[in-house]
């Protein structure tokens, strides 16, 4: 793995990205039309992975690009680009389908079959279930988010047989850390506001530290295996509430039922080699103090 793309290069989980595979010497291009609402912070994103000569930056939107230039030499493309603004309303839904389903489309259609995808799809592709959720558990997406991954995830199943690339899908859950995104439940408690116990995170059934999750997707790039679909989890039972605990106390105001299921880490154990190592204590104390930071910085 010597050049990749990565689509929401400037997002949450794909500045993390980039900023590892440049530790690691490998070229990055990475795509990001840098929307208005998170300006500031990609900006001190574009600014930190820019020091690197190794980094190049797109801003552009995916679907104007002409991406089959661009993926002529590249090795593996990681798919993070997608639609989270409206991702839990219903209204919305054609539009998400366009910016998600669409873009994932062109993308396959523009690879080669010496290019390896890592698409970042979702837990939410399961709906509301009980007990212990593996890869081979129904899907039945309940919201409009989990429905657009769950298509791209058949269509890159179906277009990448065609055209002979291999390609691994990464199942997530909520993924936290520093530059979460603000409209988040971490990010909004650590930041002192009233959060709406209704109005919570799209997913609270499992949460793996960034930097953990980004050890899933390198892995996933230089693993042997090929079309495969994991997902990545702690293998631990509501620790989502336990993160809750550790930001605002053990007597805490959220009233929401506790989930009943727990995601299996089982496949990606013995398959990928994965295994979640940053505790709950250790993940909201980087994300606290990184939130400090950076509010200093900005003179707040």
């Amino acid at each position: 793995m010597k050049k990749v793309m990565v689509t929401g290069g400037l997002g949450f989980i794909g500045f993390h990205l980039c900023q590892r595979l440049l530790e690691e010497g490998i070229e990055v291009i990475a795509i990001d039309e840098m929307p208005v609402d998170r300006c500031h912070e990609q900006e001190e994103m574009q600014m930190r992975l820019g020091r690197n000569a190794l980094f190049q930056l797109i801003e552009n939107k995916l679907e104007d690009i002409d991406l089959s230039n661009i993926l002529r030499n590249i090795d593996v493309v990681f798919h993070l680009a997608a639609q989270t603004k409206y991702d839990g309303k219903w209204p919305r839904l054609a539009e998400m389908i366009e910016n998600n389903v669409k873009v994932t489309t062109k993308l396959i259609e523009a690879c080669s079959n010496k290019t390896r995808i890592i698409f970042a799809s979702t837990i939410e592709v399961y709906g509301e279930r009980p007990g212990s959720i593996t890869e081979r558990t129904p899907t039945n997406p309940t919201s409009p988010y989990g429905i657009t991954k769950l298509a791209s995830e058949i269509i890159l199943e179906k277009e990448a047989k065609k055209k002979e690339i291999n390609y691994i899908i990464l199942r997530l859950p909520t993924v936290y850390g520093p530059w979460q995104r603000s409209d988040m439940t971490f990010q909004k408690l650590l930041l002192g506001e009233e959060v709406d116990t209704v109005s919570v995170d799209r997913s609270i059934l499992d949460v793996v530290y960034v930097d953990d999750v980004i050890d899933a997707f390198i892995l996933s790039a230089t693993s042997t295996l090929e079309n495969e679909i994991i997902q990545i989890s702690s293998g631990q039972s509501n620790e989502w509430y336990t993160a809750i605990e550790e930001i605002i106390g053990k007597t805490n105001r959220f009233t929401v039922k506790k989930v009943k299921a727990t995601l299996s880490s089982e496949k990606a154990n013995l398959m990928l080699g994965f295994q979640a190592k940053t505790t709950l204590k250790q993940g909201v104390a980087k994300q606290r103090q990184h939130m400090k930071q950076w509010h200093k910085q900005l003179g707040e």
